[in-house]
């Protein structure tokens, strides 16, 4: 699991993405940040998520980038801390979105693990992983298809007040070995398509997205149809939440391959009746030929036999 990895300011959660960026493609701290978390840890402003009332200090710096975190500023609180500890997986995957949003939106008040109310007077506790509200662009990663519930969605997209949602989740989501992707198809839905991420730790640089879309075949299987894969800093976002991969809209490229897929099932299905004719075909010309050979055979017979009468 990584450390602790959020803190509670006042009524805001600020997570530890929240000090990374990327200028030109590099992934770097940013100063600013740095130092207001630390201002204001040194200043007992920062605690800890859990409730417990232990603050919190940033830990950060050049030397140990792959390990920043919150730790408590008083080691003898932590008997009381009941803080649920977050997979490492989850806090670089959002160190990388939090990167990808900087380097594409170019909008330096990108907010982290926004709770739903502080958008709308929802009383939910969903929350956006990343939002920006310049652009009215929201992410959604869950690194757990199964934290997909029907309230979550309904929730956010009801309250989102105008806010595109781009919704992500982790590469291991991935792979449904011919079963109905129940919790997927609820993203596909809304956004047309399913994004994973894979990451390489916290590298931005090393980040990969795969689009897929799900579809039955002709024998009602399920379908997982790759459709992009490759970095995620070759994706781009307009200003309308619309996701873009080497200019070319993804909303376009998968109505085109599932056009394809479609006329590739129905051109399969028309091969297999005709497949299934030929079949008919070749076996009603066996039957008629067996039957023309039995009857000459009967005929052959009865020759045989009525000659045989005559001796």
């Amino acid at each position: 699991m990584a450390q602790r990895t959020h803190c509670l300011y006042g009524n805001q959660y600020i997570g530890i993405e929240s000090i990374f960026t990327c200028i030109n493609g590099k992934q770097i701290n940013i100063p600013e940040k740095v130092e207001s978390l630390r201002y204001k840890g040194r200043k007992n402003l920062l605690f800890c998520p859990c409730g417990c009332g232990s603050n919190l200090v940033l830990v950060a710096g050049d030397r140990n980038l792959r390990e920043q975190h919150f730790r408590l500023k008083e080691e003898k609180n932590n008997q009381e801390c009941h803080l649920i500890m977050e997979g490492k997986t989850s806090i670089d995957s959002k160190i990388v979105l939090k990167c990808w949003l900087d380097d594409k939106l170019k909008d330096p008040n990108i907010e982290c693990r926004v709770p739903i109310n502080e958008v709308d007077e929802s009383k939910r506790k969903y929350e956006y992983t990343l939002l920006s509200r310049n652009k009215a662009i929201a992410i959604c990663y869950s690194y757990d298809r199964l934290n997909l519930s029907d309230e979550k969605f309904k929730v956010l997209e009801s309250n989102s007040r105008g806010i595109n949602i781009i919704y992500i989740v982790d590469a291991m989501n991935g792979g449904i070995q011919e079963q109905y992707p129940e919790y997927l198809m609820k993203i596909q839905s809304r956004q047309g398509y399913c994004l994973f991420l894979e990451i390489d730790s916290i590298d931005y640089d090393k980040a990969q997205i795969r689009a897929v879309f799900y579809a039955q075949n002709i024998d009602g299987l399920w379908i997982e149809k790759t459709i992009i894969q490759g970095k995620i800093s070759d994706l781009e976002i307009d200003r309308y939440g619309n996701v873009f991969y080497k200019s070319k809209s993804l909303n376009k490229i998968v109505s085109d391959e599932k056009d394809y897929f479609i006329k590739a099932q129905e051109q399969l299905e028309k091969n297999r009746e005709k497949e299934e004719l030929e079949k008919i075909e070749r076996q009603n010309k066996y039957n008629m030929e067996l039957s023309e050979k039995s009857m000459a055979d009967s005929i052959e017979w009865h020759k045989i036999e009525k000659e045989k009468e005559q001796l």
